[in-house]
């Protein structure tokens, strides 16, 4: 049985609380890409890139770059073959 504990985001007024479920059950990988999916639908998209890199603090230019460069350069390599 997989254990969860909560990961808490509070902004320096106490007004946004946002709690998410942290399995213990996943490996490094797995959590690192659940953290970029966004909306949990499997698949991470530029935009999911942009906005987690935005949620650790990179800049708008870094955060875009990042987006384009990986999700450019891994997408080919990792699309399921149709």
């Amino acid at each position: 049985m997989a254990s969860l504990s909560s990961s808490t985001k509070q902004s320096n007024n106490n007004q946004e609380v946002d709690e998410k479920p942290i399995p213990h059950d996943q490996n490094v990988l797995q959590k690192h890409v659940a953290f970029f999916d966004r909306n949990h639908d499997g698949i991470i998209y530029p935009w999911e890139t942009f906005q987690g890199f935005r949620a650790i603090g990179c800049g708008y230019l870094l955060s875009s770059v990042a987006a384009i460069f990986i999700n450019g350069g891994l997408s080919q390599k990792t699309r399921p073959v149709l």
